[in-house]
């Protein structure tokens, strides 16, 4: 009458196929966007995008705060970064990546000491309080960081190297983690893997 393995093998494929028609969407979206792997200077109206250049913390205030796609640029000499996206100021992509909080994802990479003082503070504020007595706070910590040198996440705003910073960022509030990372596939499929991105997705 029914075979539950057979089942789960339908389900499986099903979800497959899936799966790589959303990242062929995301592939034909950055090879329209990215012509040639060049950052445009006006982006498709039908598409959310931000560009922002890094220059303080403060920067990131005008940053999505919710459910986005990132990449992060720079024209700091980095070896063996393969990318293929550019700005045609000459910044490289160095890291992509995906996040529900994106403006605090990006603060952890770029402005690491910063986003480890910022949590804690949260995290005290949200504990101090009587009804949150006996729970564990909500918050996420993300240790694991943009790393170039030996150093878990950068501190622009402690550094006198005078490189250039920018992100990019899709806006996919409503989305889920899983069709970002499909974002993240496609991006690697079309530009190749930033040198900073050391993930396994």
């Amino acid at each position: 009458m029914y075979d539950v393995k057979s089942m789960k093998e339908d389900i499986e494929r099903a979800v497959e196929v899936v799966n790589q028609q959303v990242k062929n969407k995301f592939v034909d979206a950055f090879q329209a966007i990215y012509v040639d792997g060049n950052v445009p200077n006006k982006f498709p109206n039908e598409v959310k995008i931000e560009k922002h250049i890094i220059t303080s913390a403060s920067a990131l205030n005008e940053v999505l705060s919710g459910e986005g796609f990132y990449i992060i640029f720079t024209d700091a000499e980095i070896d063996g970064n393969n990318c293929l996206l550019t700005t045609v100021e000459g910044l490289k992509a160095i890291y992509r990546g995906e996040c529900r909080t994106t403006k605090k994802r990006l603060q952890s990479h770029l402005f690491n000491r910063r986003y480890k003082e910022d949590y804690e503070h949260r995290k005290r504020n949200y504990l101090s309080k009587p009804e949150n007595a006996n729970k564990g706070f909500y918050e996420p910590f993300w240790a694991a960081c943009l790393k170039v040198d030996e150093n878990n996440g950068l501190n622009l705003d402690e550094s006198n190297d005078n490189s250039q910073w920018m992100v990019i960022v899709h806006n996919m509030n409503g989305s889920s983690q899983k069709v970002r990372v499909l974002a993240e596939l496609a991006f690697d499929e079309v530009f190749g893997k930033p040198i900073a991105s050391r993930e396994r997705t």
